[in-house]
């Protein structure tokens, strides 16, 4: 964890240091706006932004179905735990009655 978060902080500091090399206006067309005489840092710290706010979401999206995924296999295990003790309840009571019919002693 500390890793990661070692590497974002350098990365950001990374964008913000491109981002503040390169401040001239530039002009931006996407799809059908047009943007005019807006600072590239912007340009670059919007992106930035953007992607961070796309990894974060894709990530909770995954963190989600694994936390259900988890909350799933538990109570398909205690299940299984809560019926592998009956068996062996099962299991103990009927090899304790095997002996005493199988010796032929009563």
């Amino acid at each position: 964890m500390q890793f990661f978060t070692l590497m974002a902080i350098l990365f950001a500091l990374l964008v913000a240091v491109f981002a503040l090399q390169n401040a001239e206006p530039v002009e931006i067309n996407f799809l059908f706006w047009q943007f005019r005489h807006i600072s590239l840092v912007l340009v670059i710290l919007g992106s930035a932004a953007f992607g961070a706010l796309a990894v974060f979401l894709l990530g909770a999206v995954r963190q989600v179905r694994q936390a259900r995924e988890i909350k799933e296999l538990k109570n398909n295990l205690k299940k299984l735990q809560e019926a592998g003790i009956y068996y062996e309840k099962e299991a103990a009571a009927g090899t304790e009655g095997g002996r005493k019919e199988g010796t032929g002693r009563a």
